[in-house]
């Protein structure tokens, strides 16, 4: 496929996504926000292009208030906060796009939180946001959160500990 159809598709796939999640958020009671940190690790144009409208999407749904970092590391198993000072204000989340997506070494996209109980208003945010990030990286990788994988949930104690996280 000619890169500008991949921009074509992956801005109607945005698009549709954007409409179906804000077409669900007008219908439910009204959400509470998740701090979101989005480190991205990415070095291609195409994944950079996916992170940008993952990015526009999430500031469009209303569900996060979301910062984002661009890190460069030389592994996609490199801890991409190392040597940062962490906020003033913990996040409830750090999503992280490794690197390895770009050559297809990762199909993971790591969703780094605390472990929320599946009656929390946090869990229902965090399953709408693991949707919303297998659509914009469908093919490529999936959302996996610490319910799911260990290397998620050893960042989240690690994070945790430094102060990244709540």
């Amino acid at each position: 496929m000619k890169p500008i159809r991949k921009i074509i598709v992956l801005t109607l796939l945005a698009l549709l996504v954007l409409a179906s999640v804000q077409a669900f958020a007008q219908q439910s009671q009204p959400q509470t926000q998740l701090r979101l940190l989005l480190v991205d690790e990415t070095k291609t144009f195409a994944s950079t292009m996916r992170v940008g409208a993952l990015a526009g999407i999430l500031k469009k749904t209303g569900m996060v208030d979301l910062s984002v970092k661009m890190i460069d590391v030389t592994s996609s198993y490199a801890d991409p906060l190392v040597g940062l000072v962490p906020p003033e204000q913990p996040y409830d989340l750090v999503l992280i796009v490794p690197r390895g997506i770009d050559d297809a070494s990762i199909a993971q996209i790591w969703l780094v939180s605390e472990y929320y109980g599946s009656s929390t208003p946090q869990y229902a945010l965090l399953t709408g946001l693991s949707g919303i990030v297998d659509q914009v990286f469908q093919g490529l990788a999936s959302a996996t959160d610490v319910s799911e994988d260990l290397w998620p949930a050893g960042y989240a104690a690690l994070y945790r500990e430094q102060g990244w996280l709540r």
